[in-house]
């Protein structure tokens, strides 16, 4: 009589497999018993879905007779973390007889995916006057490789003339290293630095563009700091008395000088070129950067 259901030795089974386990790896073997005697207590295996998690069985062979339970494709922790179906033992009996037992599968981590940066270029802009130790930007870098997120690593690779700059390996802040004119380096155009992050196995790179803004570091200076001129009286408006002159050590446009004439009086009887420090008369003279002033009399 066939009064008796298996019983399996566990009701949850639990065990852990790399995802980088190959198919037809062993997962686990399950085992009940039955107490009542002869076919009664023959039993065989299969697996059914999990309500919360359905299709997860499909991933696995239970060997019937054995209760052996085998991977049938491969897993993928970025997929899945953990994998839940049923096992169920039945009885021979011609009213057959069963019960079931949850089996989890918590699928190990493996270093199989390289990490990526949230963007492929960053840009930023820092004057030569920066100090050293001057924030310029932070890169971020993932993995989707949850064991290997917290072991990437940054580094400059590439680009980097004279060394002015360096990335915190940890945290993948970029600071300057050099400073003033040795920051600017004599460079034409910006650096264009190339960053590596790893996690050890891959590596992902991104490019990291870095301008110096020249800073306006002089003040003019007149070629003399007095100009004499004589004029004729009953000249006609439009005769130039004299010429002025400053030069300025900034370069690009911080180095351009322009002029202009100060003073209310002088304005009402006098005229200045901007560019050429042409002047028709006895003036004061102020060149437009820093107030640099000659003064004619």
């Amino acid at each position: 009589m066939n009064d008796n259901a298996p019983v399996f030795e566990e009701r949850h089974y639990v065990v852990n497999v790399s995802e980088a386990a190959p198919i037809g790896t062993s997962v686990v073997t399950v085992s009940a018993t039955d107490a009542d005697a002869g076919s009664n207590a023959h039993l065989s295996y299969h697996a059914e879905p999990h309500p919360t998690s359905a299709d997860d069985v499909n991933l696995f062979y239970v060997d019937g007779e054995r209760g052996l339970v085998l991977l049938r494709q491969g897993l993928d922790r970025e997929e899945a973390t953990q994998l839940r179906f049923f096992i169920v033992a039945n009885d021979a009996g011609i009213l057959s007889l069963s019960t079931s037992a949850v089996v989890t599968v918590n699928v190990g981590d493996v270093n199989d995916n390289a990490p990526t940066f949230d963007r492929a270029a960053y840009e930023a802009s820092i004057s030569d006057k920066a100090p050293h130790g001057h924030f310029v930007l932070a890169v971020k870098a993932s993995d989707d490789d949850v064991s290997d997120r917290a072991r990437l690593t940054y580094a400059v690779v590439d680009g980097n003339v004279h060394q002015a700059f360096a990335v915190e390996s940890k945290t993948g802040v970029i600071r300057t290293t050099s400073v003033g004119r040795h920051l600017a380096g004599g460079l034409q155009g910006p650096y264009v630095l190339n960053v590596s992050a790893t996690d050890g196995m891959y590596s992902a790179f991104a490019r990291v563009k870095v301008a110096v803004e020249r800073s306006n570091s002089f003040s003019p200076v007149f070629s003399q700091s007095v100009y004499d001129a004589d004029v004729t009286e009953n000249q006609p408006v439009g005769v130039t008395v004299t010429t002025v002159s400053a030069t300025d050590e900034d370069e690009g446009v911080n180095g351009d000088v322009t002029y202009s004439i100060v003073g209310e009086d002088a304005n009402e009887m006098f005229a200045i070129d901007s560019q050429s420090g042409l002047t028709p008369i006895l003036c004061v003279c102020y060149a437009c950067n820093y107030n640099a002033i000659a003064a004619n009399y």
